[in-house]
């Protein structure tokens, strides 16, 4: 059940409700004996998500897991084989 804040315009005062969300109406202050007018209190909400990481690790479909490992072996043999043509190169020269 959520937790609820509401303000009493009468007595200055704020306080919590738990409540329902099927629960109607607004309710009674709890220092005017339920004669002050109360209204309830918008606030932040309690979980903020922040950083690049979130949308990307939480959208990604079933097969894009496999994909950075293929693509980092990709350049990892792109690499070597640019290391095995300078080295072949330097030795022809001589």
């Amino acid at each position: 059940m959520p937790l609820y804040e509401y303000y009493c315009e009468t007595c200055h005062q704020g306080f919590e409700v738990r409540r329902s969300f099927s629960d109607e109406g607004v309710p009674a202050c709890p220092n005017c004996n339920g004669t002050g007018r109360v209204r309830r209190k918008f606030s932040v909400p309690a979980i903020v998500f922040k950083g690049a990481g979130f949308y990307v690790n939480d959208s990604r479909g079933k097969n894009s897991a496999a994909k950075p490992a293929k693509e980092a072996q990709a350049k990892a043999k792109e690499s070597q084989d640019k290391g095995s043509d300078s080295s072949k190169s330097s030795t022809g020269s001589d």
